[in-house]
């Protein structure tokens, strides 16, 4: 029986003015003019950034509400009584390094109404609000950083709780109109169609370190693990005692909207238990392959990087590094993590169904395997968002990966010569596009296989990497070091066995319970948050929790608690009973008369 959990915890950059953002505009010839618009915010910039630009300002109040270290942030919309233009084109070139889309605030008068625009450096309108100022209005935020517009409308009726309105959302009351522009389906699921120790789950944890033992401590002294539906394999899993790490490092820099940066995202809640966090979907894949088992003897021993968790007999301290692989490297030269058993590597930011103990037994079946790596199906548009793993079948069929595709600029659609002007390139796209194709499914040419993030590594080639000294902390990643170069290694036939056969590294589908395609998808954004949540619930109303539900093996409170926080008919998710109350309080106090969309009550 398997008792122990390890957290490691890799280093993930902090996102802070410098980071690239490409806009698509000119930017310009910049003057030093004090009456270009936009100048005032420059002098802001400057104080926050390091930044050196020509000329600058002392900060007025209403620059500091506005511009923050990592955003625009806006206290309370109703209060800015000026024009306000923070657009990229009236920039110098090295303000496209900051992390902001542009902003442009337009306030003007209509029918006695105050009204506010706002629009991105591309002219496009991210907000629409019109106020009442005669009646009693609610707080009105808005938000902008390097992902998504947010604006967040909280009042005393709302008992602590706050509306979060993203992209595709309305809300109409008494006083105030609001509309943030964008897409919005109330059934989700057609836009679906487009995780010397000897314990066995490692989990890898920098920031808000607290945060993240606090939720995974929570998830194990719950007893929740008993709820998870046992893997088909999981006998072969509890045989062998594979260690299961989990890196958890990131900053959650795209999840503040949900997260309220107070959190990172594998911390972050979900609208169900409170031990339940996103990790937990992790958690629960190593729970139903008899590696967490809801009794005494259930364990979490952390690596931690950042160092914010007390040493003792549960907790290592390890160096910094940049990548998840770093942590994981020392953690191996150091023992902390076994190389007699093999290893699996879970994200801690996905929600699946995926039965781990499936891709398990093919490293264990498959000859000579040194990697297994289950792919993900997705259509060529949305190839483009992942890396794809290139395969090539063997004599019997299996599908022996050959190389990793960084995400495609082309994927089924071959690049045009038209499309460029530089000498050269068009011939080196093309050379990309035709590597692209070997991540095509040999049987369905509309299908690719991505890579989502889940790798399982027999302990022989955990030996072989130690030995050679390919395991350097301080130049591993996952995806872009230590994975590739297995794959090449097995494709050369440097990667031997301990008998001197060489090793392979294979591809299996991602497979839920009983062979059928798994659900996977990866909690990178607030935006990916609620429609997941709205999929789920969608799948729950017409199916049920059962085998039909095609999330079937995802514990089935999780499913029912999701239901029963998502109004599907508006598309609004609640993130407790709480919530759904607040709502009803805000909706009699200033006469809601619409309200739907990509809306977050927390």
């Amino acid at each position: 029986m398997i008792t122990k959990v390890t957290s490691l915890t890799p280093v993930t950059n902090n996102v802070q003015f410098g980071a690239e953002i490409k806009s698509k505009k000119n930017p310009g010839n910049y003057q030093n003019n004090t009456n270009l618009p936009g100048y005032r915010e420059l002098g802001a910039l400057k104080s926050n950034s390091n930044i050196n630009f020509r000329g600058s300002k002392e900060l007025s109040e209403l620059e500091k509400s506005i511009i923050g270290q990592n955003e625009i942030r806006i206290p309370n919309l109703l209060d800015i009584d000026e024009n306000i233009d923070l657009s990229f084109s009236k920039m110098p070139a090295e303000s496209r390094k900051l992390n902001m889309a542009g902003l442009n605030i337009e306030k003007k008068q209509e029918d006695n109404l105050d009204v506010y625009e706002i629009s991105n450096d591309l002219g496009n309108k991210i907000f629409i609000g019109k106020f009442d100022r005669s009646k009693e209005l609610p707080t009105v935020t808005y938000k902008q950083g390097k992902f998504m517009p947010e604006i967040t409308v909280k009042d005393s009726s709302l008992d602590g709780k706050a509306i979060k309105m993203l992209s595709g959302s309305i809300l109409k009351g008494d006083g105030f109109d609001m509309k943030m522009p964008g897409k919005y389906q109330t059934n989700p699921k057609k836009a679906f169609k487009e995780i010397s120790f000897t314990g066995n789950v490692v989990l890898t944890t920098l920031n808000k370190e607290n945060r993240t033992t606090n939720a995974v401590d929570k998830y194990v002294n719950s007893g929740l693990q008993k709820e998870t539906i046992e893997g088909d394999y999981a006998d072969l899993v509890v045989q062998n005692q594979p260690t299961v790490i989990i890196p958890a490092g990131g900053f959650g820099e795209r999840f503040k909207n949900i997260t309220r940066e107070k959190e990172n995202k594998p911390s972050a809640k979900l609208p169900t238990d409170d031990a339940y966090r996103v990790i937990a979907t992790a958690l629960n894949m190593a729970a139903a392959a008899g590696i967490l088992n809801g009794d005494e003897n259930d364990n979490v021993v952390y690596i931690s990087q950042k160092h914010e968790i007390p040493k003792n007999e549960n907790t290592y301290w390890s160096n910094m590094y940049k990548t998840d692989g770093g942590a994981i490297s020392e953690g191996l030269s150091r023992g902390i993590i076994s190389n007699e058993k093999d290893g699996i590597i879970l994200n801690a930011d996905i929600f699946t169904n995926a039965d781990l103990t499936r891709t398990y037994n093919a490293l264990k079946t498959l000859p000579n395997a040194a990697l297994v790596i289950p792919y993900y199906p997705v259509n060529p548009e949305r190839a483009k968002s992942f890396g794809l793993l290139g395969i090539q079948q063997d004599d019997v069929g299996n599908m022996q990966i050959k190389t990793f595709v960084e995400k495609p600029k082309f994927t089924k659609q071959p690049p045009m010569p038209s499309e460029f002007t530089t000498p050269g390139e068009y011939d080196k796209e093309v050379a990309k596009w035709e590597e692209v194709q070997t991540a095509c499914d040999p049987n369905d040419s509309d299908v690719y296989f991505a890579n989502p993030g889940m790798y399982f590594l027999s302990s022989e080639a955990l030996k072989v990497l130690m030995a050679q000294g390919l395991l350097e902390p301080d130049a591993t990643g996952l995806g872009g070091n230590i994975m590739p170069k297995i794959v090449q290694m097995t494709n050369e036939g440097t990667l031997l066995g301990k008998d001197g056969s060489p090793l392979k590294a294979y591809t299996v589908p991602l497979e839920a319970k009983g062979g059928k395609p798994a659900v996977w998808d990866d909690i990178g954004t607030a935006e990916a948050y609620l429609k997941l949540i709205k999929d789920v619930a969608s799948e729950v109303e017409q199916n049920g929790v059962g085998e039909d539900n095609k999330y079937y093996g995802i514990p089935e409170f999780v499913l029912n608690d999701f239901y029963n926080n998502v109004d599907l008919q508006r598309g609004i998710v609640f993130d407790s009973s709480q919530a759904r109350v607040a709502l009803d309080n805000f909706s009699e106090k200033y006469q809601v008369s619409d309200i739907k969309g990509n809306i977050f009550i927390a």
